[in-house]
């Protein structure tokens, strides 16, 4: 026997291991094949009906006119309703041809009916034939929304700013009153007189009030920008991939979200913006202006009576302020009688996922793996898309497409998470950290908050806007950048902290061991406690120094501690917390621009057409087949059933080439910016690196 012939018991032994890897193979063979043939299974139900072009477009939109003699690209805006006629009619999704149509020739459906996803991955002839899809109204079509966008919690948002601005009108009549006969709604000598009630109750507890229901905005604001999307695609005929797919509220600057709604004419996102708006940031700044003590600073003397009042003219915009709040809320449920179209929370990428795999939606993302979101809509622009049977599905083909795409930058990473702005935001913290004490203790600068109470207030409330913006990307970079990592759990594809309620999400990232968004998370919260904070500090504070507060009352001097409008506990409480408030704002802000600013994805995210263009050739989306209805609990279950990692990076597509994106594990590279990996890898071979090649 020769040294190199192995053994007869080895060679068996290696033989039937071969024949058992062969079996294996060729059973994940079927079964791939098997899920293959289910991906886009649904446009199996497509009926195509012959439509004649019975006149020329009439109606505005995207239906151009063509000159006599020529035929139109587009189907007319009869043929349109026609055929949306006939789809409800026979309750059958109806396809029309883009270019005109011999009535003779037959329509069996075949060529589109035995379409699979795999060849109709590959790029498509710029001659093939487009069509337009029109469906059936559902008789069942579901309505699921979170609690915070139901008519109960906007009701009960209406009535608090109601009951609100009420109650903020009575003390302002009550203080006028007071006042006539030299009395106020509190009076006190010394602010330690007061007992602890009394003293919260007149100097923190309004503003409390105020931004908490502030918070309860954001919350229906936050599931109302995210979800819109889903809403317009749930609509009779569907909607352009600019109101859609292309559509991104959440990671644009928020005050600038009412303009962007209000070009597509999105309601229910400009009254809750506004709401939010106005309720949150504006009226805390407001009210910490609309409560004084009489007699003024310079007028004061030791043992004299102070009086709280309300000053009429600030307190006449903070009740002006709620009523517009109550407005917008009862506007907000006039626009959401809607119907959503989704039988459960899309969370996450998994959610987009098991959208899209019962049509062939994914056909029109073809060579927009590394295309920033400009270039997305360009290729999207000429279709219209409609969530039917909670999938994604396309709609009607418009060839001559007027639709303007939004403004995007080139840049993958958001606005806020960009080193510029990141320099820009810690140095303003900074900034204002510093402008507090100057404000406080040096006396010349007093007289601007004397004369402008609303300044710190104001100061404060900027950067939690600005903060509750990058608190925002962080959380939606989150699931991406595990992804980056490589090896990401199946649970990766199911989170979504975008639409995690706030107040829970640092408790909820901690428990997933996600430390960095569970930092900028509390950091939020903290913002919202620092406006309570400066709202407190517009006072002398040289006087509250040990030794400096003015105890002999017979000095008469009108900047004693006991003049003030503090207790000289309050006020350090006030101070102290506000300055390490603002010092872990900038420690975080610091950490998360080095962590977070460098450019990890190929486009922004924040969109459904963002998402599907990185998995329109994963293998992967075979797991998503027939998932469409599983709820994301019942979705995170099924995936971690498979046992597999996903990544973010290169991969080999069904269709045999090299893709961008996110796909189950083993991919071919991670994904580096700028990096081709087609490039990569010829510099690998002509250097001899076998295993890069």
């Amino acid at each position: 026997m020769s040294l190199i012939d192995p053994p007869k018991k080895m060679r068996n032994t290696v033989d039937v291991a071969e024949q058992q890897r062969d079996l294996n193979e060729a059973g994940y063979a079927a079964e791939y094949e098997r899920l293959e043939s289910l991906l886009g299974a649904g446009m199996s139900s497509i009926t195509e009906r012959p439509f004649t072009y019975n006149s020329a477009p009439i109606g505005p939109g995207s239906y151009s006119r063509q000159p006599r003699g020529e035929p139109n690209a587009d189907i007319t805006v009869l043929q349109a309703r026609n055929a949306q006629e006939e789809a409800e009619k026979t309750g059958d999704i109806v396809a029309v041809a883009e270019v005109p149509v011999d009535i003779s020739e037959s329509f069996g459906g075949g060529d589109f009916e035995t379409r699979s996803m795999l060849a109709s991955s590959t790029r498509q002839d710029k001659s093939e034939v487009q069509k337009s899809y029109f469906f059936p109204k559902d008789p069942d079509m579901p309505s699921w929304r979170p609690l915070t966008m139901g008519w109960p919690w906007i009701a009960m948002l209406t009535f608090i700013a109601l009951a609100l601005a009420a109650l903020q009108e009575f003390l302002c009549q009550m203080s006028i009153k007071k006042e006539q006969n030299g009395d106020g709604l509190a009076k006190f000598k010394k602010a330690d007189e007061l007992s602890l009630a009394e003293f919260f109750t007149w100097k923190y507890a309004p503003i409390i009030v105020f931004v908490f229901y502030g918070i309860l905005w954001q919350m229906s604001d936050f599931e109302v920008k995210r979800l819109e999307p889903y809403y317009q695609l749930s609509r009779k005929t569907g909607a352009t991939a600019g109101e859609s797919l292309n559509m991104d509220y959440l990671t644009f600057m928020s005050w600038l979200v009412p303009l962007r709604a209000l070009r597509h004419r999105q309601y229910a996102v400009i009254w809750s913006s506004l709401g939010t708006l106005v309720g949150s940031s504006l009226i805390p700044v407001l009210q910490s202006a609309s409560i004084k003590v009489d007699p003024p600073k310079n007028k004061r003397n030791s043992g004299e009576w102070k009086f709280v009042r309300i000053d009429p003219p600030w307190s006449r915009a903070v009740s002006g302020c709620l009523v517009f709040v109550a407005i917008c809320g009862a506007a907000l449920m006039y626009a959401m009688r809607r119907k959503s179209g989704l039988l459960s929370n899309p969370q996450g990428i998994a959610g987009i996922a098991a959208m899209a795999t019962r049509s062939h939606i994914l056909t029109d993302f073809h060579g927009l793996d590394e295309a920033p979101l400009a270039k997305i809509h360009k290729q999207l622009r000429q279709r219209r898309y409609i969530l039917h049977k909670s999938s994604l599905w396309q709609g009607e083909y418009i060839r001559n497409s007027k639709e303007k795409p939004h403004e995007h930058s080139a840049d993958p990473r958001p606005l806020m998470l960009r080193l510029t702005s990141g320099v820009a935001f810690v140095a303003y913290i900074v900034l204002f950290t510093a402008a507090i004490p100057v404000f406080t203790f040096f006396e010349p600068t007093s007289v601007v908050t004397d004369k402008l109470p609303i300044l710190l207030t104001g100061l404060a409330t900027i950067v939690r806007i600005l903060w509750n913006t990058m608190n925002c990307d962080v959380r939606m970079l989150q699931p991406f950048y595990i992804l980056s990592k490589r090896k990401a759990p199946a649970k990766t594809l199911t989170l979504d902290y975008a639409g995690t309620n706030p107040l829970f999400l640092p408790i909820i990232a901690l428990f997933n061991r996600h430390w960095l968004v569970a930092l900028v998370a509390f950091g939020s919260v903290l913002a919202e406690i620092l406006t309570v904070c400066v709202s407190s500090i517009n006072v002398d504070g040289t006087r509250f120094f040990p030794g400096q507060g003015g105890d002999n009352d017979h000095k008469q001097d009108p900047k004693d501690r006991h003049n003030q409008e503090q207790t000289f506990r309050s006020f350090w409480i006030s101070l102290t917390l506000s300055i390490l408030i603002l010092l872990y704002l900038i420690s975080i802000a610091i950490l998360t621009y080095t962590r977070r600013s460098h450019k990890f994805m190929p486009r922004q995210i924040g969109t459904m057409a963002s998402v599907l263009a990185m998995i329109y050739q994963s293998k992967m989306l075979l797991t998503f087949v027939d998932t469409e209805k599983l709820s994301s609990s019942q979705m995170t279950k099924h995936l971690e059933k498979q046992g597999k990692t996903y990544a973010l990076g290169w991969f080999l597509g069904r269709d045999k080439d090299n893709h961008l994106g996110i796909d189950e594990e083993p991919i071919l590279d991670s994904y580096v910016y700028g990096e081709k990996y087609r490039d990569k890898r010829l510099l690998g071979h002509q250097i001899g690196t076998w295993e890069q090649y």
